[in-house]
């Protein structure tokens, strides 16, 4: 292994040594006789990347003659203008062209009047360029283009260079020459469209440049969602990241897993970075949106290795803003919006169904004088309500505030911004309130010493609705849309003195109709409050005491406060008074340390050297008490209970210590090698598996940078790259490994403690190994793609495996399983239509991911989790439904049939019938469409996205497609199909067969959803520049989960769980905003 790793590396160098060799010699054939200057110039622009500047001073029509035999471009230029008034420079890719009379003449001090130089800027399809820099070199001179690309700058010295720049294009250096006219035509650049992104420890590289996997995300994605979550923002933006939004309860966290699911009982959450320190999931709800630069997601082992232990579910890499422009700019948002239930395609009968339902399943009814009645006078009378209108806030209202100020001076650039949100959820007494302070701060102290600090503090107000996590009970909302009878009605009925109806009186405490507590009467005497104040900083120190060399250090902290009040107050509903407050507080602190040294060889010959060490801390305290007994609702504080229960409490500390370095090497912008190595500490893990090393190698081939790629100009871009690395997962509970202890339990009347779990000292790391091979290319500057092919295997995957009873324990945690996911990514972008008016682009992504078991404890082909009683079987994914198969209804009989193991069809339900359905909890395809259109000021966004071959098991229709809930639920329209006759085709059984858990409820939740719809407006700057007061003003709309296409018979196909069962549902937003620019 060691003699072939030595023979690639030296074969690699061998290729680098070569390709310097021949660049630094390359030399061309050249035959040009009595043709004029302007023909020999045109013939050398053809033949290399050289490109010539001239001024009229130059006569184009003198003949020039050369014949020159695998020479360089030196020797062909001299030999061309032998004997001619021609003097000549090569500034990089330029060659300028001078008269030696003017050059005399300049020498003699003819030409040392200041001039003033003016011009128009196109880019390459004659489109004038606005905004513009033009800045005399070497000064303080600059100034920009106007609307129509015009510029006029004075105070030029006839032998000066203008720059000429803009973002995204190539910089052209231009000498004066005397001249006072300059036209100039700026071409793209592929590479400066990339902004510089950190993607691990050290200085920020160009996406371009970035050896391993990894994708950038921009502020415009972010700016303005109406959601409460950032996270939620990325689905469909990065191909292989799988974003959810389970619930569109305010203030929820998204799941998201990148290029499948890593484990099984460990985390497969990436890790997230915020400026450079570690956090949480809940940063996504807590940070303001609109302070967000961008995120670069981390996706193999080349990019994401340094992370070491951390790194196996890949990284996401949040970066906020800084300021940018010289001058102050103040920016201020405000936008006003209204939100419902996204989906809701389920079907329910009318009063006249259920009554006519509740007869064809027991006809007994049809002579039940009481049944007669009541279905007479309800239906005769019009009695019912809907009762989703009546549970649910119908335009939910969300507002959010934003205010920022930046800006840059030589020496500082600052960001401070001030936000506030807050949203109303879709069902009551379900809210969140939030506010967000910011300042970003760089200050470059002396020429060799730099300082920052970012630092955020958010505040939330939160309340759930609290039955809302109870998916199957009474008071959940979504059961009560659902289950209540659609004749009953939550006000009393009023009749006159011969019982006829008149109407009806007030809403009832207690609902006769459905024997249950109103719910808002129950919600009122239930109140609860939680509040977050969340704490985030980095501060860092960075001295070059010579060039090239950085010593950085970092320390950051991220905290929290949490606070809950839950009560229950003096009612009339028999319910016990109880008050409970519970506190918790946690904090992480990190401290990082780097040096990093960049240097070249040869001017070609780049490297990057670096290491680092990193210490993190956490530490989490939770402390709860209640008490019961309050009689007054005027004292219902903790203290104020007659009898108090036992207080809860929680400590929980962890400790990580890592070094790492890693070395990156690039030979003249075209060949990378990257390369990383990390070992990590942790306290997670057992005594003797404490420490684990993580590594990577990487490399990539700039193929256009090759002088045979010169002259095909249709690929402005072709890069091939590989990675293969290592990284571990450290997602587990915190005292997995250790032997524990609690107390309460009694022997012979006294209290004690006991051992409630065995220590595990061998307990170690779930790691990842992990092969990327991609390729990405940009063809005739408007078509992008990228494409890349990755292999993940998971070694000593965490499983609970079981233990010999003589143990006393039933089973344990142990490494004893491997998984792996392979797939391909693909990313497509296409400017379709580009010039001075109209931007018409389209960008597409996707991931197909093939998940397996390919191991498991003790060698078993087959194995059952001792806790949660989920099958795995080797060559299976993880994730695959295992039940009974229903086959549908017998015609005959009207009895369910189910397939036993063989295949054979039974009407006799037997658990150990159950199979593997090939039927996926996690999708295996997902992905997103963007589509970006703009004509002059009016911009228009749209974001799909959406999941193939994802199932659910949907619980919510068992209890309304289940007959023998009819008698107290209302039921599906479908239901109306139920068997009632020998010969009948339905899939819907007789009354009275009971119904199983099989796999009719294993619903098709795969989905697209219009994520965002955005129309904004930019007001023209000659319009707003006359109001003297602000320079810019945009108003937009924003449409969010406006459609969705699925097949799901459920609220919302976007659940992230096995099981949906009374879910909070999403929500579809409409908002309007106005931002204004000083």
């Amino acid at each position: 292994m060691r003699k072939s790793l030595r023979f690639i590396v030296c074969s690699f160098f061998a290729l680098l040594s070569l390709s310097l060799f021949a660049q630094q010699s390359r030399k061309v054939d050249i035959t040009f006789t009595n043709g004029t200057l302007i023909d020999f110039i045109r013939l050398i622009e053809k033949q290399s990347d050289y490109t010539f500047i001239f001024n009229s001073t130059i006569n184009l029509d003198q003949i020039i003659n050369v014949n020159a035999h695998q020479e360089n471009i030196q020797t062909i230029l001299d030999n061309a203008f032998k004997g001619k008034e021609i003097n000549y420079e090569i500034l990089g890719k330029q060659i300028v062209l001078k008269s030696l009379t003017a050059e005399l003449k300049q020498e003699n001090g003819q030409q040392n009047e200041k001039l003033i130089i003016s011009g128009r800027v196109f880019d390459t399809n004659g489109v004038p360029m606005p905004g513009v820099t033009i800045l005399v070199s070497g000064t303080k001179n600059v100034t920009t283009s106007n609307m129509n690309g015009e510029y006029t700058i004075s105070d030029v010295a006839p032998g000066a260079s203008v720059e000429y720049s803009f973002v995204g294009f190539k910089t052209q250096l231009i000498n004066v020459l005397g001249r006072t006219k300059i036209d100039v035509i700026l071409s793209d650049d592929i590479t400066t469209l990339e902004e510089a992104v950190v993607v691990g420890y050290g200085a920020a590289k160009k996406i371009s440049s970035i050896v391993g996997a990894a994708t950038t995300v921009k502020s415009k994605v972010f700016s303005n969602i109406p959601a409460a979550s950032a996270g939620d923002a990325l689905q469909g933006q990065v191909a292989g990241l799988q974003v959810y939004s389970s619930t569109g309860e305010p203030g929820s966290d998204v799941s998201m897993r990148l290029r499948g699911v890593n484990s099984i009982n460990a985390s497969n959450t990436p890790l997230l970075i915020l400026d450079g320190s570690p956090v949480d999931v809940a940063i996504f709800t807590s940070i303001n949106p609109s302070d967000i630069e961008s995120m670069t997601v981390l996706k193999d082992a080349s990019s994401a290795a340094i992370y070491g232990s951390r790194a196996a579910n890949g990284v996401i890499y949040i970066t906020t803003k800084k300021g940018k422009e010289e001058n102050p700019v103040v920016m201020l948002n405000a936008s006003y919006g209204i939100s419902n239930v996204a989906n809701y395609p389920v079907e329910l009968m009318s009063s006249e169904e259920w009554f006519a339902f509740r007869e064809l399943t027991n006809p007994a009814l049809k002579s039940n004088s009481q049944f007669q009645e009541l279905k007479k006078f309800r239906l005769s009378n019009n009695i019912g309500i809907n009762w989703r209108d009546w549970i649910l806030r119908e335009n939910a209202p969300t507002w959010k505030a934003d205010v920022s100020i930046s800006g840059r001076t030589n020496k500082m650039d600052y960001y401070i911004s001030l936000g506030a949100f807050d949203q109303q959820g879709n069902e009551y007494y379900s809210y969140l309130t939030r506010y967000n302070f910011r300042v970003n701060l760089n200050a470059k102290v002396t020429d060799w010493l730099k300082f920052g600090i970012n630092t955020a503090t958010s505040y939330q107000e939160q309340i759930a609705a609290g039955y809302s996590t109870i998916g199957t009970g009474y008071y959940n909302p979504m059961n009560i849309a659902s289950w209540a009878l659609p004749y009953a009605v939550p006000y009393e009925i009023l009749t006159d003195s011969f019982g006829n109806f008149i109407g009806y009186g007030e809403e009832q405490s207690f609902i006769t109709d459905l024997g249950l507590k109103n719910y808002f009467d129950n919600m009122d005497i239930q109140p609860s409050l939680n509040n977050t104040l969340r704490l985030n900083t980095n501060i860092y120190e960075e001295i070059t005491p010579v060039k090239g060399l950085t010593i950085r250090a970092a320390q950051s902290i991220d905290a929290l406060d949490y606070r809950y009040t839950g009560k229950i107050l003096p009612n009339n509903f028999g319910m016990a008074t109880v008050t409970e407050e519970a506190f918790r507080r946690f904090y992480r602190l990190t401290s990082t340390n780097t040096i990093e040294y960049k240097f070249s060889i040869r001017e070609k010959n780049h490297f990057n050297l670096l290491s680092g060490h990193e210490s993190i801390i956490t530490q989490s305290k939770y402390f709860s008490a209640s008490s019961k007994g309050q009689s007054d609702d005027r004292m219902t504080n903790v203290n104020q209970g007659v009898e108090y229960n036992q207080p809860g409490y929680n400590f929980s500390e962890t400790a990580q210590n890592s070094f790492f370095i890693r070395f990156s090497f690039d030979f003249d912008n075209k060949f990378y090698i990257d390369a990383t190595f990390r070992t990590d500490g942790s306290s997670l893990f057992g005594q003797d598996n404490r420490y684990a090393n993580f590594y990577s190698f990487g490399a990539m081939w700039n193929v256009t940078s090759e002088y045979y790629m010169k002259n095909v100009k249709w690929i402005n871009n072709l890069q091939v790259k590989a990675s293969y690395g290592t990284m571990g997962n450290s997602g587990i509970s915190n005292y997995l490994s250790y032997g524990l202890t609690e107390s309460g339990r009694q022997y012979d009347g006294i209290g004690g403690w006991y051992l409630s779990s065995l220590s595990n000292p061998c307990l170690t790391w779930e790691t990842l190994e992990s092969l990327n091979i991609g390729v990405n290319a940009t063809l005739f500057k408007v078509l992008t793609f990228n494409v890349e092919f990755y292999n993940k295997l998971t070694k000593n995957m965490l499983m609970y495996i079981p233990y010999s009873f003589q143990t006393g324990f039933s089973g344990g945690w142990g490494n004893v399983g491997n998984m792996r996911n392979r797939g391909l990514d693909v990313e497509f972008k296409y400017d379709i239509l580009q010039n001075k008016d109209w931007y018409l682009n389209v960008s597409f992504n996707m991931n197909y991911n093939k998940n397996e078991i390919t191991e498991l404890f003790d060698g078993r082909n087959e194995f059952v989790d001792g806790r949660s009683g989920l099958k795995y079987e080797v060559g299976k994914s993880y994730g695959d439904f295992y039940v009974v198969k229903y086959v549908g209804v017998d015609p005959t009989t009207g009895k369910q049939l189910w397939y036993d193991k063989e295949g054979n069809i039974t009407n006799v339900y037997s658990e150990s019938n159950a199979v593997f359905l090939g039927k996926q909890r996690y999708a295996p395809w997902s992905g997103g469409l963007n589509i970006n259109f703009s004509w002059k000021g009016i911009t228009l966004y749209a974001s799909f996205s959406g999941v193939l071959g994802k199932y659910i098991e949907n619980y919510d229709r068992y209890f309304i497609e289940n007959p023998g809930f009819a008698d107290e639920s209302n039921m599906t329209k479908r239901m109306m199909n139920i068997w009632t006759t020998p010969g009948q085709i339905t899939d819907i059984p007789k009354a009275g067969e009971p119904i199983k858990h099989d796999s009719r409820w294993i619903d098709n939740a795969s989905f697209i959803r219009l994520k965002n719809l955005q129309l904004t407006y930019l007001f023209p700057k000659q319009l707003i520049s006359k109001t003297k007061v602000f320079s810019g003003l945009k108003i937009y709309a924003i449409g969010r989960n406006i459609l969705t296409f699925t097949q799901y018979k459920g609220y919302d196909p976007e659940v992230d769980n096995s099981i949906a069962s009374g879910n909070y549902p999403n929500s579809k937003q409409y908002i309007i905003g106005i931002e204004f620019t000083f």
